[in-house]
C-alpha cells in the first residue's frame, strides 16, 4: 500500500475564492490564452473573474435555487467562463458532450436534476442551442435553457459562500451497467487535484499549459483549466483537436507543456513542415492512456525533441498517477508512472487483501481527492466505498517495490478510443432493441491512431438474418459518434464462462489473430 494522504496538505478555499484570489495579486497575468488568424489572444486573470462576476448575475437571475447547469459547447472561452461563473453563484456544473444524442442529453440532465442548461448556438455544423431547447421542451421538469454566449451582464455577482466540501462538479462516467453514472466532485476535490497534478507534471506559475483534451472530460476540466488556477499559469485552449489548431497554437502561445494523448501525436506527426522548432517552447509533453505505444513516444521523442511523460486518473478521481522527467524511458514508456500525494493506493485480490508486490489485482483508491460519491436517483450520493474506504478503479495493475504502476487490464473492459473511454455495456443497450438481434458482445481492438476501435459481435435472433446497416444506422441515432462501432461481425455464438458472462478478451484476441468467425462459428 501507497500512503499519499501525508504527502500534500490540502487546500481549503473553494473554486470561487482561488479564482478571485488570483485576480487580486495577479491581475494582469494570463488566464487563458488562444491562437488566432495570425496572432494570439488572452484573458487575464482579472478580466476572467469580471466576465465571470458578470455571468453569475445571469445565472442567479436564472436560477436563483442554484440548481446544477449544464454546460453543453466545445471548448472555448466562453465555456471556461460559464464554468468559473457556476463556481461564483454556487452551482454546480454539469458538462455534457456538445455531440451528445438527444437520448444522452435528456438522461444526464433528467438524472442530475439540472435547472438550468447554457448551451452554444453550434458545434462545428451541428445545431446545440435549439435541439437542446427541444430536449428541454419534452422533459417533465423543463429546465431553462440559455445561449452560453448571451451570460454577460450589467451586473456583478458577489461571491455565493460556500464550503470547500460543496459539489463543484458532476462528471459523467458509466459503469457496467450500461448506464452512465454521475459522479459528484467536491470543490476542495477538483482544486486539489489540479494542484497535485500541477506539481506532478512540474506546472507552475507563469507557465503555460496546451491542452487540447475536451472541456467536458475532467482531463480538460481539473487537469487542464483547474490545475492552471491552482497554480497561476496560463490554460492555453484550443477548440477541439486539429492537427493544424495544435501547431498553431504551438507556434502562437509558445506553452511550456502541452497534454497530448497518444493519437494526438501520431496525427501532429502528419503536419507538413512540423518539426523540433515548432516545440522548442515545451519542456513537457503529457500523454494520458492507459496503454501506450512504446515506439510511438520514441518517434515522438526523436523527431520533435521533447520529453513524454504519462498521466492517469478518472472521473471519480483525476490525477491519480504520473511518471516524471526523471523516469527512465522504460518508467515513462511502459508504466504509469508513481501514485500521486493526496490518496492511499493499493492493489488488491478479489477477496480484497492487498496483493504481494508485483502481484496482479485491482488498483484501489481512498482520500479526499476523489469524489464524494455517485449521484443516486433520489438525490443521495452514495460514496461507493467498502468498510476501510477504498473504492475499486476496475483496472488491473501491479504495483513494484518503488511504488511504479503497470496497468494490465480492465476488469470494467472499457475501450479507450482516441483517448476517449467507451463502455462496451452502454453500446450493448443502444442497439440491443432491434428485431433481428438475439444478443451482442462489444469490445476494444488495436488500432494504429486511436490506440483502440469499438467492434461490435452479434448474434441474430434464430431464422432470422440481421441487416448490420440497421444496426450501424440505430447505433447513429442513439449514441456519440465515438462510441460507434467501427466494424460489425456477425457470429453465431459467444465464448462464456461458467456463469454465462462473455469472455471479451476472447473475441478481441480471435478478431487479432483472424479467426473470429471459425471459433465463433455455429457448433
Amino acid at each position: 500500500m501507497i500512503n499519499g494522504v501525508d504527502g500534500w496538505t490540502l487546500r481549503r478555499d473553494t473554486i470561487s475564492a482561488a479564482l478571485a484570489t488570483l485576480a487580486s495579486d495577479n491581475p494582469e497575468a494570463p488566464a487563458v490564452m488562444w491562437a488566432t488568424d495570425h496572432n494570439s489572444d488572452q484573458l487575464t486573470w482579472s478580466v476572467l473573474y469580471d466576465r465571470a462576476r458578470r455571468a453569475a448575475a445571469t445565472l442567479l437571475r436564472l436560477n436563483p435555487h442554484r440548481s446544477r447547469v449544464a454546460i453543453v459547447a466545445m471548448n472555448s472561452v466562453d465555456w471556461i467562463v460559464a464554468m468559473y461563473a457556476c463556481a461564483v453563484a454556487g452551482m454546480p456544473v454539469v458538462p455534457i458532450s456538445a455531440s451528445c444524442t438527444d437520448e444522452e442529453a435528456r438522461f444526464q440532465i433528467d438524472c442530475a436534476r439540472v435547472g438550468l442548461i447554457v448551451a452554444a448556438e453550434q458545434a462545428g455544423n451541428h445545431q446545440v442551442l435549439d435541439r437542446l431547447s427541444e430536449v428541454a421542451a419534452s422533459m417533465a421538469a423543463k429546465p431553462l435553457v440559455q445561449d452560453i454566449a448571451q451570460l454577460d451582464s450589467a451586473d456583478r455577482a458577489e461571491p455565493v459562500a460556500l464550503s470547500p466540501e460543496d459539489e463543484f462538479l458532476i462528471q459523467y462516467t458509466s459503469g457496467t451497467t450500461g448506464r452512465p453514472k454521475a459522479a459528484s466532485i467536491s470543490h476542495s476535490a477538483a482544486l486539489n487535484c489540479g494542484a497535485v497534478f500541477a506539481r506532478a507534471v512540474g506546472f507552475s506559475r507563469g507557465d503555460r499549459f496546451l491542452n487540447p483534451l475536451p472541456l467536458h472530460h475532467v482531463g480538460g476540466s481539473v487537469t487542464g483549466v483547474v490545475a492552471a488556477l491552482a497554480v497561476g499559469g496560463a490554460y492555453v485552449l484550443v477548440e477541439r483537436f486539429r492537427p493544424q489548431a495544435v501547431v498553431d497554437a504551438l507556434r502562437q502561445t509558445s506553452p511550456t507543456l502541452a497534454g497530448l494523448v497518444p493519437t494526438m501525436m501520431i496525427d501532429l506527426l502528419t503536419v507538413p513542415g512540423v518539426g523540433p522548432q515548432d516545440f522548442a517552447s515545451l519542456r513537457t509533453a503529457i500523454g494520458g492512456a492507459t496503454a501506450v505505444n512504446p515506439a510511438l513516444i520514441v518517434d515522438m521523442e526523436q523527431k520533435l525533441g521533447i520529453t513524454v511523460i504519462g498521466a492517469y486518473g478518472q472521473s471519480e478521481g483525476p490525477a491519480m498517477i504520473a511518471s516524471s522527467l526523471e523516469d527512465p524511458i522504460e518508467v515513462r514508456m511502459q508504466t504509469l508512472g508513481r501514485c500521486l500525494a493526496g490518496r492511499d493506493f493499493c492493489i488488491r485480490d478479489r477477496s480484497g487483501a492487498i496483493v504481494p508486490v508485483d502481484t496482479e489485482g485491482e488498483l484501489c483508491v481512498r482520500g479526499p481527492l476523489t469524489m464524494s460519491g455517485y449521484l443516486q436517483p433520489d438525490g443521495r450520493i452514495d460514496p461507493a466505498v467498502d468498510a476501510d474506504g477504498w473504492r475499486g478503479t476496475g483496472d488491473l495493475c501491479t504495483m513494484d517495490a518503488d511504488g511504479v504502476i503497470a496497468f494490465k487490464g480492465r476488469i470494467r473492459e472499457v475501450v479507450i478510443r482516441g483517448g476517449l473511454n467507451v463502455y462496451p455495456a452502454e453500446v450493448e443497450q443502444a442497439v440491443s432493441s432491434h428485431q433481428d438481434l438475439a444478443d451482442i458482445a462489444v469490445f476494444g481492438v488495436a488500432d494504429p491512431r486511436l490506440g483502440e476501435r469499438v467492434v461490435a459481435a452479434v448474434i441474430p435472433t434464430p431464422g432470422h438474418t440481421v441487416d448490420v446497416t440497421e444496426l450501424a444506422l440505430l447505433a447513429e441515432r442513439r449514441l456519440s459518434s465515438y462510441k460507434r462501432p467501427s466494424e460489425w461481425v456477425v457470429v453465431a455464438h459467444f465464448p462464456r464462462t461458467s456463469t454465462g458472462k462473455v469472455r471479451r478478451h476472447l473475441l478481441r484476441d480471435w478478431h487479432e489473430q483472424g479467426t473470429l468467425h471459425v471459433e465463433c462459428a455455429a457448433p
